[in-house]
């Protein structure tokens, strides 16, 4: 049985897989992404988000990142073993237009 590749961005890959714990929250992730890119290279912080929501829904959905969380905490998301072996299809900026 063949499965879909999933495209990823380049940047947010290289963040979750160096993710300490393999466990992540949305907005640790739009800092991480904002800090490492140049102003010109990524989107308005608005639309960064939601492209970051976007790309862990589909990996949620791919049964690759898992949600847990409380009305206190928030919610966190950690990384499946399975991860590191999917097939991604890496994109360089995929987050520009």
């Amino acid at each position: 049985m063949s499965r879909r590749i999933c495209s990823i961005d380049k940047m947010l890959y290289e963040i979750l897989t160096e993710c300490s714990g393999r466990s992540f929250d949305l907005h640790e992730l739009q800092v991480e992404y904002s800090s490492r890119s140049n102003e010109s290279d990524r989107p308005p912080t608005l639309k960064l988000f939601w492209l970051i929501y976007m790309q862990i829904n589909v990996l949620k959905q791919l049964r690759l990142v898992r949600k847990e969380g409380s009305l206190t905490e928030g919610n966190i998301f950690f990384l499946d073993e399975h991860f590191w072996d999917y097939p991604f299809n890496i994109v360089d900026q995929l987050f520009l237009d």
